[in-house]
Protein backbone atom coordinates (compact mmCIF):
# COMPACT_ATOMS: atom_id res chain seq x y z
CA UNK A 1 0.00 0.00 0.00
CA UNK A 2 1.31 3.42 -0.89
CA UNK A 3 2.69 5.08 2.38
CA UNK A 4 1.25 8.88 1.49
CA UNK A 5 -2.04 6.90 0.91
CA UNK A 6 -1.86 5.18 4.40
CA UNK A 7 -1.20 8.65 6.33
CA UNK A 8 -3.76 10.75 4.67
CA UNK A 9 -6.69 8.12 5.06
CA UNK A 10 -5.40 7.89 8.81
CA UNK A 11 -5.58 11.53 9.18
CA UNK A 12 -8.77 11.13 7.21
CA UNK A 13 -10.69 8.74 9.93
CA UNK A 14 -9.06 11.06 12.56
CA UNK A 15 -10.21 14.08 11.45
CA UNK A 16 -13.89 12.29 10.77
CA UNK A 17 -14.12 11.00 13.91
CA UNK A 18 -13.19 14.24 16.45
CA UNK A 19 -15.92 15.70 14.74
CA UNK A 20 -18.21 12.96 15.36
CA UNK A 21 -17.22 13.59 19.06
CA UNK A 22 -17.52 17.06 18.97
CA UNK A 23 -21.03 17.27 17.81
CA UNK A 24 -21.99 14.57 19.92
CA UNK A 25 -20.17 16.36 22.81
CA UNK A 26 -22.15 19.50 22.12
CA UNK A 27 -25.41 17.52 21.63
CA UNK A 28 -25.10 15.76 24.91
CA UNK A 29 -23.77 18.89 26.98
CA UNK A 30 -27.87 19.55 26.04
CA UNK A 31 -28.31 22.99 26.08
CA UNK A 32 -25.92 25.91 25.47
CA UNK A 33 -27.50 28.76 23.24
CA UNK A 34 -27.18 26.64 19.96
CA UNK A 35 -27.04 28.72 16.42
CA UNK A 36 -29.23 26.56 15.09
CA UNK A 37 -33.48 26.67 14.45
CA UNK A 38 -34.30 24.16 16.90
CA UNK A 39 -35.48 24.33 20.63
CA UNK A 40 -34.04 22.08 23.57
CA UNK A 41 -35.58 21.38 26.50
CA UNK A 42 -33.18 20.02 29.16
CA UNK A 43 -34.99 17.98 32.24
CA UNK A 44 -32.65 18.09 34.92
CA UNK A 45 -32.56 14.73 36.67
CA UNK A 46 -33.34 16.23 40.43
CA UNK A 47 -35.45 13.15 41.94
CA UNK A 48 -38.82 13.86 42.45
CA UNK A 49 -37.96 18.06 42.06
CA UNK A 50 -38.54 19.84 38.82
CA UNK A 51 -36.02 21.99 36.84
CA UNK A 52 -36.69 22.64 33.28
CA UNK A 53 -33.93 24.53 30.97
CA UNK A 54 -35.63 26.15 27.33
CA UNK A 55 -33.06 27.13 25.37
CA UNK A 56 -32.99 28.30 21.43
CA UNK A 57 -29.82 30.15 19.81
CA UNK A 58 -31.00 33.42 21.23
CA UNK A 59 -32.65 32.88 24.14
CA UNK A 60 -33.14 30.75 27.90
CA UNK A 61 -36.04 29.93 29.78
CA UNK A 62 -35.93 28.25 32.95
CA UNK A 63 -38.75 26.84 34.37
CA UNK A 64 -38.46 25.70 38.73
CA UNK A 65 -35.35 25.08 40.10
CA UNK A 66 -35.04 22.04 42.09
CA UNK A 67 -34.28 21.61 45.60
CA UNK A 68 -32.07 22.89 47.81
CA UNK A 69 -29.12 20.30 47.21
CA UNK A 70 -29.75 20.24 43.75
CA UNK A 71 -29.09 23.74 42.68
CA UNK A 72 -25.01 24.38 42.31
CA UNK A 73 -25.27 21.24 40.11
CA UNK A 74 -27.65 23.12 37.94
CA UNK A 75 -25.84 25.95 38.43
CA UNK A 76 -22.74 24.19 37.35
CA UNK A 77 -24.70 22.71 34.16
CA UNK A 78 -25.47 26.28 33.03
CA UNK A 79 -22.11 27.56 33.40
CA UNK A 80 -20.68 24.76 31.22
CA UNK A 81 -23.15 25.44 28.83
CA UNK A 82 -21.70 28.84 28.68
CA UNK A 83 -25.59 30.09 29.98
CA UNK A 84 -24.72 33.37 32.54
CA UNK A 85 -28.23 34.95 31.90
CA UNK A 86 -32.02 33.87 31.29
CA UNK A 87 -34.17 36.00 29.73
CA UNK A 88 -37.23 34.48 32.15
CA UNK A 89 -37.22 32.35 35.06
CA UNK A 90 -40.94 30.65 35.99
CA UNK A 91 -41.99 29.64 38.82
CA UNK A 92 -44.87 27.22 38.84
CA UNK A 93 -45.21 27.27 42.74
CA UNK A 94 -43.49 27.89 46.14
CA UNK A 95 -42.57 23.97 47.24
CA UNK A 96 -39.16 23.21 48.04
CA UNK A 97 -38.52 20.67 45.48
CA UNK A 98 -39.41 23.66 42.90
CA UNK A 99 -37.47 26.54 44.23
CA UNK A 100 -34.99 25.18 46.41
CA UNK A 101 -32.25 25.52 44.42
CA UNK A 102 -32.88 29.32 43.45
CA UNK A 103 -30.88 30.77 45.66
CA UNK A 104 -27.67 28.89 44.37
CA UNK A 105 -28.95 29.64 40.59
CA UNK A 106 -29.52 33.23 41.11
CA UNK A 107 -26.14 34.02 42.23
CA UNK A 108 -24.76 32.43 39.46
CA UNK A 109 -26.47 33.67 36.44
CA UNK A 110 -28.29 36.76 36.07
CA UNK A 111 -32.34 36.73 35.11
CA UNK A 112 -34.45 39.55 33.33
CA UNK A 113 -38.01 38.70 34.50
CA UNK A 114 -38.97 36.32 37.63
CA UNK A 115 -42.66 35.10 36.58
CA UNK A 116 -44.39 33.52 40.40
CA UNK A 117 -48.32 32.33 41.04
CA UNK A 118 -50.02 34.70 43.42
CA UNK A 119 -49.68 33.37 46.71
CA UNK A 120 -47.78 32.91 49.42
CA UNK A 121 -46.53 29.49 51.51
CA UNK A 122 -45.24 29.59 55.15
CA UNK A 123 -42.22 28.20 54.95
CA UNK A 124 -37.82 28.33 55.77
CA UNK A 125 -37.75 27.70 52.01
CA UNK A 126 -39.97 30.43 50.59
CA UNK A 127 -38.42 33.04 52.80
CA UNK A 128 -35.19 31.89 51.24
CA UNK A 129 -36.12 32.51 48.11
CA UNK A 130 -37.68 35.32 48.42
CA UNK A 131 -34.53 36.86 49.86
CA UNK A 132 -32.34 35.31 47.07
CA UNK A 133 -35.05 37.41 44.57
CA UNK A 134 -34.93 40.47 45.85
CA UNK A 135 -30.92 40.74 46.07
CA UNK A 136 -30.66 39.65 42.51
CA UNK A 137 -33.02 42.36 41.36
CA UNK A 138 -35.11 41.03 38.72
CA UNK A 139 -38.04 42.52 37.45
CA UNK A 140 -40.74 40.12 39.39
CA UNK A 141 -44.49 39.29 38.13
CA UNK A 142 -47.03 37.50 40.15
CA UNK A 143 -49.56 36.33 37.30
CA UNK A 144 -52.78 36.94 37.78
CA UNK A 145 -54.03 36.44 34.58
CA UNK A 146 -52.83 34.52 31.71
CA UNK A 147 -49.68 36.41 30.33
CA UNK A 148 -47.64 35.80 26.77
CA UNK A 149 -44.70 36.46 25.36
CA UNK A 150 -42.17 35.28 22.74
CA UNK A 151 -38.52 35.23 22.58
CA UNK A 152 -36.13 34.35 19.43
CA UNK A 153 -39.78 32.89 17.31
CA UNK A 154 -40.66 30.57 20.65
CA UNK A 155 -44.49 31.60 21.78
CA UNK A 156 -44.89 31.01 25.80
CA UNK A 157 -48.17 31.12 27.52
CA UNK A 158 -48.42 30.58 31.39
CA UNK A 159 -51.78 30.28 32.72
CA UNK A 160 -52.14 31.15 35.97
CA UNK A 161 -54.63 29.26 38.92
CA UNK A 162 -58.03 30.58 39.68
CA UNK A 163 -57.48 29.54 43.72
CA UNK A 164 -60.11 28.69 46.32
CA UNK A 165 -58.84 25.25 46.26
CA UNK A 166 -60.21 22.71 48.66
CA UNK A 167 -57.30 20.17 48.86
CA UNK A 168 -53.33 21.14 48.43
CA UNK A 169 -53.29 25.11 47.60
CA UNK A 170 -49.63 25.42 46.85
CA UNK A 171 -49.49 21.97 44.45
CA UNK A 172 -53.09 23.77 42.77
CA UNK A 173 -51.48 27.08 42.61
CA UNK A 174 -49.31 25.91 40.04
CA UNK A 175 -48.56 27.96 36.88
CA UNK A 176 -49.03 25.63 33.69
CA UNK A 177 -46.72 26.71 30.68
CA UNK A 178 -47.01 25.72 27.18
CA UNK A 179 -44.32 26.49 24.82
CA UNK A 180 -45.05 26.80 20.79
CA UNK A 181 -41.97 26.27 18.46
CA UNK A 182 -43.63 26.30 15.15
CA UNK A 183 -45.55 23.26 14.97
CA UNK A 184 -44.19 21.61 17.79
CA UNK A 185 -46.38 22.20 21.39
CA UNK A 186 -45.26 21.83 25.12
CA UNK A 187 -47.48 21.63 27.93
CA UNK A 188 -45.29 21.64 31.74
CA UNK A 189 -48.04 21.56 34.33
CA UNK A 190 -45.78 21.27 37.88
CA UNK A 191 -47.61 20.02 40.55
CA UNK A 192 -51.28 20.42 39.33
CA UNK A 193 -53.60 18.03 41.30
CA UNK A 194 -57.03 17.24 40.26
CA UNK A 195 -58.68 20.32 41.13
CA UNK A 196 -56.14 22.54 38.90
CA UNK A 197 -56.40 20.20 36.24
CA UNK A 198 -60.17 20.31 35.55
CA UNK A 199 -60.08 23.89 35.98
CA UNK A 200 -57.41 23.69 33.31
CA UNK A 201 -59.23 21.07 30.86
CA UNK A 202 -62.04 23.03 31.25
CA UNK A 203 -60.03 26.44 28.75
CA UNK A 204 -57.55 24.27 27.15
CA UNK A 205 -58.55 21.28 24.91
CA UNK A 206 -55.51 21.12 22.91
CA UNK A 207 -53.50 18.46 22.05
CA UNK A 208 -49.43 19.07 22.78
CA UNK A 209 -46.62 16.87 21.83
CA UNK A 210 -44.77 17.20 25.56
CA UNK A 211 -46.66 16.45 28.29
CA UNK A 212 -44.52 17.39 31.56
CA UNK A 213 -46.58 15.18 34.06
CA UNK A 214 -47.87 16.81 37.09
CA UNK A 215 -46.83 15.96 40.55
CA UNK A 216 -44.28 13.80 40.17
CA UNK A 217 -46.47 11.10 37.99
CA UNK A 218 -48.83 10.64 40.91
CA UNK A 219 -52.33 9.48 40.02
CA UNK A 220 -55.20 11.56 40.06
CA UNK A 221 -58.82 10.79 39.24
CA UNK A 222 -58.81 12.91 36.19
CA UNK A 223 -55.14 11.73 35.12
CA UNK A 224 -57.03 9.52 31.98
CA UNK A 225 -58.72 12.86 31.37
CA UNK A 226 -55.93 14.97 30.66
CA UNK A 227 -53.96 12.09 28.81
CA UNK A 228 -57.02 11.75 26.46
CA UNK A 229 -57.17 15.32 25.87
CA UNK A 230 -53.48 16.11 25.61
CA UNK A 231 -52.66 13.10 23.49
CA UNK A 232 -48.52 13.20 23.80
CA UNK A 233 -46.15 11.92 22.07
CA UNK A 234 -43.74 12.52 24.94
CA UNK A 235 -44.25 12.10 28.81
CA UNK A 236 -41.60 13.38 31.17
CA UNK A 237 -42.00 12.41 34.07
CA UNK A 238 -39.87 13.91 37.35
CA UNK A 239 -39.37 11.31 39.95
CA UNK A 240 -36.88 9.03 42.23
CA UNK A 241 -36.59 5.94 44.25
CA UNK A 242 -37.81 7.38 47.36
CA UNK A 243 -40.65 9.40 45.66
CA UNK A 244 -41.24 6.96 42.24
CA UNK A 245 -44.28 7.95 39.65
CA UNK A 246 -47.21 5.69 39.85
CA UNK A 247 -47.08 2.44 37.44
CA UNK A 248 -50.63 3.21 36.54
CA UNK A 249 -49.90 6.54 35.44
CA UNK A 250 -47.02 5.27 33.45
CA UNK A 251 -49.83 2.18 32.05
CA UNK A 252 -52.32 5.29 31.10
CA UNK A 253 -49.73 7.07 29.24
CA UNK A 254 -48.37 4.53 27.65
CA UNK A 255 -51.94 3.03 26.14
CA UNK A 256 -52.70 6.75 24.84
CA UNK A 257 -49.15 6.00 22.99
CA UNK A 258 -46.64 7.95 24.89
CA UNK A 259 -42.79 7.43 25.11
CA UNK A 260 -42.64 7.92 29.00
CA UNK A 261 -39.08 9.46 30.41
CA UNK A 262 -38.39 9.37 33.85
CA UNK A 263 -35.38 11.62 35.33
CA UNK A 264 -34.42 8.55 37.96
CA UNK A 265 -33.29 7.53 35.04
CA UNK A 266 -31.22 10.51 34.04
CA UNK A 267 -31.65 13.75 32.37
CA UNK A 268 -33.86 13.75 29.50
CA UNK A 269 -32.68 15.64 26.54
CA UNK A 270 -35.43 17.06 24.20
CA UNK A 271 -35.33 18.95 20.68
CA UNK A 272 -38.02 20.65 19.13
CA UNK A 273 -37.18 21.40 15.16
CA UNK A 274 -40.73 23.30 14.66
CA UNK A 275 -41.92 20.19 12.81
CA UNK A 276 -41.03 17.36 15.20
CA UNK A 277 -39.67 16.45 18.52
CA UNK A 278 -37.50 13.42 19.88
CA UNK A 279 -35.90 12.91 23.34
CA UNK A 280 -33.41 11.35 24.72
CA UNK A 281 -31.73 9.92 28.46
CA UNK A 282 -28.80 11.98 28.59
CA UNK A 283 -25.51 9.26 29.68
CA UNK A 284 -23.66 10.84 32.31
Amino acid sequence: MNRDYSVRSFFIRSFCCAVFILQAFVFLSGCGRKEDASLYVYAFSAGAADSFLITTGRSAVMIDCGEKNDGEDIADHLLRAGITHLDYLIISHFDKDHIGGAKKILANVSVDHILEPDYVKDSDTFERYQKAVEEEKSDTEKITEPFSFELDGIRYHVDPADGGYEDDESNNSSLIVSVTNKDDTMLFMGDAEKERIAEYLERDDSTYDLLKVPHHGRLDDNTGELVNSVKPQIAVITSSEDEPEDGEVVRILEDAGAQVYLTIDGPVLIESTGSGINARTVVE
